[in-house]
């Protein structure tokens, strides 16, 4: 998926300075220059979400990767790592429950459907992560929490 958003990306984008040779070739792995290729074609598309889709392979950023830009938590949500485990998702809920109301997620409740790890984990790491500061430290979760930005996820329509 990488390399067809790179492909993808670079003939919409000028992907030039990851040529061979271009300022941005090294370092030379197709993470690294996926991730160049996707930026380009996000920023020359007019950066609008759906420009940083690329079959859910891409995510946006709140701050420059280079360390350059301020965080805009306004409209911001903490959500698990797509590839954490069940264990670790559990262990999240319980922590996370513990110092919030987690009550929509138990049976019966508003948000206890749909009935998964993944999506109860969700929807405690971000109440915490709102009510602790909304800072990257609140969503850590023994790094299985993702900081995403956007629409709020738990209307279906961007979750990366």
């Amino acid at each position: 998926m990488l390399q067809a958003g790179l492909d993808y990306a670079c003939n919409h984008a000028d992907c030039g300075p990851i040529q061979q040779g271009g300022s941005c070739f090294d370092p030379n792995t197709l993470v690294q220059h996926a991730a160049f290729a996707v930026n380009m074609y996000y920023q020359s598309m007019g950066r609008h979400k759906w420009d940083c889709d690329f079959n859910d392979s891409a995510l946006l950023s709140l701050t420059d990767p280079r360390g350059n830009a301020e965080v805009d938590t306004e409209r911001t949500w903490c959500v698990a790592k797509p590839a954490t485990s069940d264990q670790l998702l559990q262990s999240n809920i319980d922590f996370a429950c513990q110092k919030v109301d987690c009550s929509p997620i138990k049976s019966g409740g508003a948000c206890f459907d749909p009935n998964t790890p993944m999506h109860h984990a969700s929807f405690a790491m971000n109440l915490y992560y709102q009510n602790n500061g909304k800072t990257a430290a609140s969503c850590d979760f023994n790094n299985s929490g993702l900081i995403v930005a956007a629409n709020d996820p738990s209307d279906n329509t961007f979750l990366s």
